[in-house]
């Protein structure tokens, strides 16, 4: 369970409370387990033994786990170095490591290595552990620079040094690790936000603690809501099903309103998104200048004027599920639009200039269920804040977004954040491929054909988001510069027919 499970720090150090209550007030087995899954998983990840291992050890329990790694790597037969900033404070477990490391014959040194010396081909980020809320001081923050200048194979225990665990965010110096070993509990920081630049591939070592049974006491102790981490594979259940007798209109109407006049091409996109994720039936209300650039894209795709108010209402009562927002521009005829769908009583995705019409009007959705997707942008202008400021705290915009709007609420961005008001799903798919126009208009599409299909929204939210993360990964192996969002397209319906295929 643990493995999808994430935890806030507050959560994980109630943790190691509960375990140090019953094994005396110690939590030493703790850090020895630690520094035996540390030192496990980078070996596992190097193609060889290292040859040279420099260990940078902090004051605090994650310097600990550096001083039994140097043992462990010391009994390997492995050659390193240990450079650490002071002392570990009396009495705790760090001093306990600290002595052992002592005892073993280790070496501790205290300054940074020598100008000259043999540099290593691998390096333990053992500085700072998850307290960190500021940018690292002296002589931390220089210490953290140099860990970086050795561009080194760096493994980072817990958190690289310098990132904040729950958020994500880098307020100053910070080591860039190839691997992070997460002790005891996945960390959202590190999953989402600009941790996923820092953290290389991230490894869980539970140290052999399931507290399953008492998570809702946790996270009831630590005024934290549940989240867990969720990929492809987690969806694949979700996924819809054809039975040999299906037709077109069993698989869901789909309506998209959107493509204003210069935007046709995002409503054209969505649109054929939610054909391949299985829609049976795609009707786009758009401007009647656009009709013939998507007849010509997708002649299976039909379209409305969405400027004829008669029409619109035929296609809202035709209607499973709508999308309003890509390409839909600011015009006046876009805001009667919006507060027009605001109220349809049929499941609805809101994206794009939808919900920047929904911020400046001040709109609520009163109609059906209905599914939000911002980036940080139109979140802050949501909620009357920075992109910034959202992006400080992923986490806790997505709550508020779902407490202003209602809904599900996804928040784009690296580590999308998914928040149905009873939990927080952060989606471990995507790629730095999909930094290219269109690609929320293709996740609009996917969204809208799951839910006409039959999925709830949070359902489709979290298999449209994986999904999607999935396929700009995969399109990206063709090369990170230069995807579009159009090149998703035959990966989205793959995946979408995952179950499917494997069933047959």
């Amino acid at each position: 369970m643990l493995t999808n499970q994430v935890f806030m720090s507050k959560t994980v150090r109630l943790m190691e409370r509960k375990h140090a209550a019953g094994h005396g007030g110690n939590c030493y087995d703790l850090m020895e387990r630690a520094g035996a899954g540390l030192v496990r998983q980078l070996l596992s990840a190097l193609p060889e033994p290292p040859l040279l291992v420099w260990i940078f050890a902090g004051k605090g329990n994650n310097g600990g786990d550096g001083y039994v790694a140097a043992r462990l790597l010391k009994e390997h037969g492995i050659a390193y170095r240990l450079f650490a900033i002071g002392n570990p404070h009396p009495g705790t477990e760090a001093d306990a490591a600290c002595e052992n490391f002592k005892r073993a014959g280790g070496v501790i040194e205290q300054q940074l290595p020598e100008p000259g010396a043999a540099r290593p081909d691998t390096v333990i980020d053992a500085l700072l552990g998850t307290g960190i809320d500021s940018a690292p001081r002296a002589p931390f923050d220089e210490w953290i620079l140099f860990i970086n200048s050795i561009h080194a194979f760096t493994a980072a225990v817990d958190v690289p040094s310098g990132l904040n665990a729950d958020s994500g965010v880098v307020p100053g110096a910070c080591v860039k690790a190839q691997l992070t070993v997460c002790m005891l509990a996945l960390k959202p920081g590190l999953l989402t936000g600009q941790g996923v630049d820092y953290c290389g591939k991230v490894v869980l070592e539970d140290l052999d603690c399931k507290p399953e049974t008492e998570m809702n006491s946790l996270l009831q102790e630590a005024g934290q809501r549940p989240m867990q981490q969720c990929c492809y594979e987690d969806i694949r259940d979700f996924l819809p099903l054809r039975r040999p007798s299906s037709h077109k209109g069993d698989a869901g109407k789909v309506l998209i309103v959107g493509g204003a006049k210069g935007f046709g091409g995002a409503a054209i996109l969505c649109s054929m998104a939610a054909l391949r994720s299985g829609a049976g039936l795609v009707k786009v209300a758009l401007d009647p200048i656009n009709i013939p650039a998507l007849n010509a894209a997708c002649p299976e795709i039909m379209s409305a004027d969405f400027t004829d108010d008669e029409i619109l209402e035929q296609a809202l009562g035709w209607a499973d599920c709508v999308a309003i927002g890509p390409g839909l521009g600011l015009s006046e005829r876009s805001h009667q639009l919006v507060r027009r769908i605001a109220s349809a009583k049929v499941p609805l995705i809101c994206d794009a200039d939808a919900l920047n019409i929904m911020a400046q009007d001040e709109i609520e959705i009163t109609g059906n269920e209905h599914v939000l997707t911002p980036h940080p942008g139109e979140a802050g202008r949501l909620l009357k804040c920075s992109a910034t400021e959202i992006n400080r705290d992923r986490l806790g915009s997505a709550w508020k977004l779902y407490q202003h709007c209602g809904g599900c609420v996804l928040l784009k961005g690296a580590g999308s954040v998914i928040c149905d008001g009873q939990r927080l799903n952060i989606i471990r798919e995507g790629s730095p491929a999909m930094a290219s126009g269109g690609m929320g208009d293709v996740l609009t599409g996917i969204i809208a054909a799951y839910m006409a299909q039959g999925l709830p929204p949070e359902k489709a939210l979290l298999a449209a988001a994986c999904v999607h993360g999935r396929a700009g990964s995969l399109a990206g192996l063709a090369g990170l510069i230069g995807t579009a969002a159009s090149d998703l397209l035959p990966h989205i319906r793959s995946l979408t027919n995952g179950k499917q295929i494997a069933l047959s």
